[in-house]
C-alpha cells in the first residue's frame, strides 16, 4: 500500500512541476510530435501526463525494489538474532 501512496504523490508532484516549468521533455513531447498533433495547451497537458506517468512508474519500481531489499535484509538480521539466542 505504501507503493500506491508513493506513486500517486510522486505523480501529482511531477505533473505539477512539468506544467509549471515549460520546455520539451522526453518522451512525452517526442510521442506527441510523432503523432503529428498540433501544438496547443491540450498537448502540453497530455505531454505532462505521459511524462509523469512514465517517470512515476520508474520511481515506483525503484521504491518497491528498495523496500523489498530493505525488508529482506531486516529479515536476515532477525533470523541471525534468533539463532544467537538459541545457542
Amino acid at each position: 500500500m505504501k507503493g500506491a501512496y508513493f506513486f500517486v504523490i510522486f505523480f501529482l508532484i511531477l505533473v505539477t512541476a512539468i506544467l509549471l516549468i515549460p520546455g520539451p521533455m522526453f518522451p512525452g513531447d517526442n510521442l506527441l510530435a510523432m503523432a503529428n498533433l498540433a501544438t496547443s495547451e491540450l498537448t502540453s497537458i497530455l505531454g505532462a501526463l505521459i511524462n509523469a506517468l512514465l517517470y512515476s512508474l520508474i520511481a515506483w519500481a525503484v521504491f518497491v525494489l528498495a523496500m523489498r531489499r530493505i525488508g529482506s535484509t531486516s529479515n536476515v538480521k532477525q533470523s541471525v538474532k534468533k539463532d544467537k539466542k538459541k545457542k
